[in-house]
């Protein structure tokens, strides 16, 4: 996750009322979006919650960095996950953060300590030693998922490079949500070692995307990314909401990418916006009823 500058986010948040809890979702809810048009599509990875344990062939709750103790948070949060926080049930992957007792020194997280524990998805290596679980070069990726509300979560769904050195020149933010500002689903292009952007929400130019302005953390919503070698566009709900267009070479990703779904607590880009955790013994889930990737037919 890219972290950001101190924006005025919260000023953005709708007159929607309180959000409470939401709701644990079922098998019947996992309805996936037909690809974008444009291309001849093959599903080629399709991940699904059946039973009460992950499937080990194609994904891992802990990310690439992983030497046998899981992972701590990527944006000096509260975090660490532990394969503990991934409950599966009714078909839907529940990402559930709780307080960590005793809490874990790490410098990873904020103050150098984890007082979280939480759930992540990824199609990472499950260790340094083993081959990543699957990686794609273009193509489009889609997750369906319910937001968390409680304030200080922070929902990820996210993409860099299968790179063993951890050098990660382009990031792919299909999703990042702010729970308490269900409105706004940030998804953005990072490139030129990730220094230079495409948003598709944008508060400091104050520009919004094409896709509905609206409470998503209401309900179960499908968001895509399409990547091909002249554009990366995004997706809610079948509907195209931005596009990054260039020839220019380098400024697309051609590097195979790896999956990321989490669920972060109190980052730092939380905590420069002055929305924070106000209840440190706040629990809350991300719900994921699938993650799917198609890839077109060359």
């Amino acid at each position: 996750m890219v972290s950001r500058p101190l924006i005025a986010v919260v000023a953005m948040v709708t007159a929607m009322g309180s959000l409470v809890g939401c709701s644990r979702g079922t098998a019947a809810q996992s309805q996936s979006t037909t690809p974008p048009p444009g291309n001849s599509w093959s599903l080629a990875y399709d991940a699904e919650f059946h039973g009460t344990a992950l499937d080990p062939a194609k994904l891992t709750p802990c990310f690439d960095w992983n030497n046998g103790d899981c992972t701590s948070s990527f944006n000096n949060g509260r975090e660490h996950y532990l394969p503990s926080q991934v409950q599966i049930s009714d078909g839907v992957a529940h990402l559930v953060a709780e307080p960590l007792n005793p809490p874990r020194h790490d410098a990873a997280c904020f103050q150098d300590v984890c007082t979280y524990k939480s759930g992540l998805l990824s199609t990472a290596r499950p260790s340094p030693a083993q081959p990543y679980l699957f990686t794609f070069k273009y193509g489009y990726v889609e997750a369906r998922m319910k937001l968390p509300t409680t304030r200080g979560m922070f929902t990820a769904f996210w993409m860099v490079p299968a790179n063993k050195d951890y050098k990660y020149d382009y990031e792919i933010d299909a999703v990042e949500n702010i729970s308490g500002i269900p409105n706004i689903i940030y998804q953005n292009y990072a490139y030129a070692g990730r220094q230079k952007y495409y948003k598709v929400n944008d508060p400091i130019l104050n520009t919004r995307g094409k896709c509905a302005d609206k409470n998503y953390a209401n309900d179960f919503h499908n968001y895509g990314m399409d990547w091909e070698p002249g554009y990366v566009a995004f997706y809610i709900d079948g509907d195209e909401c931005g596009r990054f267009t260039s020839t220019v070479p380098g400024q697309i990703a051609d590097q195979p990418m790896q999956i990321i779904i989490d669920l972060m607590v109190d980052t730092i880009w939380q905590r420069n916006i002055g929305y924070t955790l106000t209840d440190p013994t706040a629990t809350d889930h991300l719900d994921v009823a699938y993650l799917k990737v198609w890839q077109p037919k060359r």
